[in-house]
């Protein structure tokens, strides 16, 4: 769960920090308020594209980190996006890759909008989902893929 978001010249953001609690959370607000802007911060720290435009203007570079709690674990995702040169993620303070940041941030998070179910446009979800849905009892054969 995501439980902190902190985003600092990102857009029109200055600096934000969020704090959820347990719950569902729902940006609402009036045209121009930052909205696209939170889920679009959510998007970076999962892996997704970065463009220097995000960088807020005179700003040298945008920071996104994401603190979530899974059971008793905590981690944190990070994203600098600079004016020159690449991006940089972190998972834990490291540097990681952005696949890395995807695979791990594709376990943590799944972005609803208003057309889109994120999670389904992933093969394994799409799997998961078919077996469910069809009752298949695929155990046996996970049982025979870790030997």
């Amino acid at each position: 769960m995501l439980v902190e978001l902190h985003v600092h010249q990102l857009g029109i953001i200055d600096s934000v920090t969020l704090v959820f609690k347990n719950g569902l959370t729902a940006f609402t607000g009036e045209t121009g308020a930052g909205k696209t802007m939170m889920i679009e911060a959510i998007h970076l720290l999962v892996g997704g594209k970065s463009d220097v435009s995000m960088v807020r203007h005179g700003c040298d570079e945008a920071r996104v980190e994401g603190r979530f709690v899974v059971g008793d674990d905590e981690v944190i995702l990070s994203r600098v996006i600079p004016v020159q040169g690449r991006s940089r993620a972190y998972i834990n303070g490291n540097l990681a890759t952005l696949a890395q940041l995807a695979e791990m941030g594709g376990e943590l998070v799944d972005l609803h909008g208003q057309h889109a179910h994120q999670s389904l446009l992933h093969e394994k979800a799409q799997r998961v989902a078919l077996d469910q849905f069809a009752g298949v009892d695929i155990s046996p054969c996970a049982k025979n893929l870790n030997h």
